[in-house]
Protein backbone atom coordinates (compact mmCIF):
# COMPACT_ATOMS: atom_id res chain seq x y z
CA UNK A 1 0.00 0.00 0.00
CA UNK A 2 1.22 3.50 -0.78
CA UNK A 3 1.62 6.06 1.97
CA UNK A 4 -1.58 8.05 2.40
CA UNK A 5 -2.06 11.48 3.91
CA UNK A 6 -4.62 12.34 6.56
CA UNK A 7 -6.44 14.50 4.00
CA UNK A 8 -6.61 11.67 1.45
CA UNK A 9 -7.95 9.25 4.05
CA UNK A 10 -10.58 11.64 5.37
CA UNK A 11 -11.79 12.49 1.84
CA UNK A 12 -12.06 8.82 0.87
CA UNK A 13 -14.87 7.77 3.25
CA UNK A 14 -17.83 6.52 1.23
CA UNK A 15 -20.36 6.11 4.04
CA UNK A 16 -20.14 9.08 6.35
CA UNK A 17 -20.41 12.84 6.12
CA UNK A 18 -17.38 15.09 5.64
CA UNK A 19 -17.91 16.36 9.19
CA UNK A 20 -17.99 12.85 10.64
CA UNK A 21 -14.88 11.89 8.66
CA UNK A 22 -13.13 15.00 9.97
CA UNK A 23 -13.90 14.04 13.58
CA UNK A 24 -12.64 10.45 13.31
CA UNK A 25 -9.54 9.56 15.29
CA UNK A 26 -6.90 8.29 12.88
CA UNK A 27 -3.88 6.22 13.84
CA UNK A 28 -0.49 7.91 13.93
CA UNK A 29 0.21 7.74 10.21
CA UNK A 30 3.95 8.32 10.49
CA UNK A 31 4.16 5.06 12.48
CA UNK A 32 2.37 2.98 9.84
CA UNK A 33 4.61 0.61 7.88
CA UNK A 34 2.84 1.28 4.60
CA UNK A 35 4.76 -1.30 2.58
CA UNK A 36 3.43 -4.01 4.96
CA UNK A 37 -0.25 -3.02 4.68
CA UNK A 38 -2.80 -4.93 2.61
CA UNK A 39 -5.21 -2.23 3.70
CA UNK A 40 -5.24 0.18 6.61
CA UNK A 41 -7.69 -0.66 9.38
CA UNK A 42 -7.99 0.41 12.99
CA UNK A 43 -10.28 0.76 15.98
CA UNK A 44 -10.88 4.28 17.24
CA UNK A 45 -8.90 4.55 20.49
CA UNK A 46 -11.50 6.96 21.94
CA UNK A 47 -14.55 5.03 20.73
CA UNK A 48 -13.58 1.33 20.54
CA UNK A 49 -16.84 0.28 18.88
CA UNK A 50 -15.92 2.39 15.82
CA UNK A 51 -13.53 1.00 13.29
CA UNK A 52 -12.23 2.14 9.93
CA UNK A 53 -11.10 0.39 6.77
CA UNK A 54 -9.09 2.12 4.04
CA UNK A 55 -8.37 0.22 0.82
CA UNK A 56 -6.25 1.41 -2.08
CA UNK A 57 -6.82 -0.19 -5.48
CA UNK A 58 -5.55 0.98 -8.85
CA UNK A 59 -4.86 4.47 -7.52
CA UNK A 60 -8.30 4.87 -5.93
CA UNK A 61 -8.64 5.09 -2.16
CA UNK A 62 -11.92 4.10 -0.50
CA UNK A 63 -12.60 4.18 3.21
CA UNK A 64 -15.48 2.83 5.26
CA UNK A 65 -16.63 3.65 8.78
CA UNK A 66 -17.50 0.45 10.64
CA UNK A 67 -19.55 -0.13 13.77
CA UNK A 68 -18.52 -3.04 15.98
CA UNK A 69 -21.27 -5.06 17.68
CA UNK A 70 -21.12 -5.17 21.47
CA UNK A 71 -22.01 -8.86 21.71
CA UNK A 72 -19.54 -11.51 20.65
CA UNK A 73 -20.07 -15.14 19.73
CA UNK A 74 -18.80 -17.91 21.95
CA UNK A 75 -18.10 -20.23 18.99
CA UNK A 76 -15.01 -20.16 16.81
CA UNK A 77 -15.55 -18.19 13.61
CA UNK A 78 -13.67 -17.05 10.52
CA UNK A 79 -12.87 -13.50 9.46
CA UNK A 80 -14.54 -12.83 6.12
CA UNK A 81 -11.62 -10.70 4.87
CA UNK A 82 -8.48 -12.63 5.82
CA UNK A 83 -10.08 -16.05 6.45
CA UNK A 84 -8.35 -16.39 9.83
CA UNK A 85 -10.06 -18.66 12.36
CA UNK A 86 -10.52 -17.13 15.82
CA UNK A 87 -12.11 -18.20 19.06
CA UNK A 88 -15.43 -16.39 19.55
CA UNK A 89 -13.80 -13.44 21.30
CA UNK A 90 -11.52 -12.85 18.33
CA UNK A 91 -14.33 -12.20 15.83
CA UNK A 92 -16.88 -9.40 15.85
CA UNK A 93 -19.80 -8.46 13.66
CA UNK A 94 -19.08 -5.14 11.98
CA UNK A 95 -21.75 -3.15 10.21
CA UNK A 96 -21.39 -0.23 7.85
CA UNK A 97 -24.06 2.29 6.94
CA UNK A 98 -24.82 2.40 3.24
CA UNK A 99 -23.80 5.63 1.48
CA UNK A 100 -26.26 8.44 0.91
CA UNK A 101 -29.96 8.51 1.68
CA UNK A 102 -30.13 4.75 2.17
CA UNK A 103 -27.63 4.93 5.03
CA UNK A 104 -29.37 7.94 6.58
CA UNK A 105 -32.52 5.79 6.71
CA UNK A 106 -30.57 3.18 8.69
CA UNK A 107 -29.70 0.67 5.99
CA UNK A 108 -26.48 -1.21 6.69
CA UNK A 109 -24.57 -4.29 5.67
CA UNK A 110 -22.46 -6.39 7.99
CA UNK A 111 -19.76 -9.00 8.06
CA UNK A 112 -17.67 -10.91 10.57
CA UNK A 113 -14.11 -9.59 10.90
CA UNK A 114 -11.12 -9.93 13.19
CA UNK A 115 -12.25 -8.11 16.34
CA UNK A 116 -9.03 -6.05 16.40
CA UNK A 117 -9.17 -5.37 12.61
CA UNK A 118 -5.60 -6.70 12.33
CA UNK A 119 -6.23 -8.80 9.20
CA UNK A 120 -2.95 -7.70 7.61
CA UNK A 121 -0.96 -8.92 10.62
CA UNK A 122 -2.69 -12.31 10.58
CA UNK A 123 -2.15 -12.81 6.84
CA UNK A 124 1.54 -11.84 7.11
CA UNK A 125 2.04 -14.10 10.14
CA UNK A 126 2.86 -11.23 12.52
CA UNK A 127 -0.04 -12.29 14.78
CA UNK A 128 -1.64 -15.63 15.48
CA UNK A 129 -4.99 -16.23 17.18
CA UNK A 130 -4.57 -17.81 20.61
CA UNK A 131 -6.00 -21.24 21.23
CA UNK A 132 -7.13 -22.16 17.73
CA UNK A 133 -5.40 -24.03 14.96
CA UNK A 134 -5.60 -22.61 11.45
CA UNK A 135 -6.66 -24.60 8.42
CA UNK A 136 -3.88 -25.71 6.10
CA UNK A 137 -3.97 -23.77 2.84
CA UNK A 138 -2.15 -24.30 -0.43
CA UNK A 139 -2.26 -20.61 -1.39
CA UNK A 140 0.98 -18.65 -1.57
CA UNK A 141 1.40 -15.58 0.61
CA UNK A 142 0.81 -13.38 -2.44
CA UNK A 143 -2.45 -15.20 -3.17
CA UNK A 144 -3.58 -14.80 0.46
CA UNK A 145 -2.79 -11.09 0.29
CA UNK A 146 -4.76 -10.74 -2.96
CA UNK A 147 -7.71 -12.71 -1.53
CA UNK A 148 -7.81 -10.52 1.58
CA UNK A 149 -7.73 -7.31 -0.44
CA UNK A 150 -10.32 -8.67 -2.86
CA UNK A 151 -12.64 -9.58 0.02
CA UNK A 152 -12.34 -6.06 1.47
CA UNK A 153 -12.98 -4.49 -1.95
CA UNK A 154 -15.98 -6.79 -2.41
CA UNK A 155 -17.42 -5.62 0.91
CA UNK A 156 -17.07 -1.99 -0.19
CA UNK A 157 -18.68 -2.78 -3.56
CA UNK A 158 -21.64 -4.47 -1.83
CA UNK A 159 -21.92 -1.53 0.55
CA UNK A 160 -22.12 0.86 -2.40
CA UNK A 161 -24.57 -1.42 -4.23
CA UNK A 162 -22.12 -2.22 -7.02
CA UNK A 163 -22.36 -6.01 -6.87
Amino acid sequence: MHELSETTIRKSFVNCSKGEAKRLNLPTLREVKWEDQIFLSWLDHKSPLKGCLVVEHEGEVQAVLLQKAKAQSKAAQMCQFCMTLHPGSGISMYTAARPGESGRRGNTIGTYLCANLACTDYVLGKKKPVGIRQMEETLTLEEKIERTKSNALGFIARLKGES
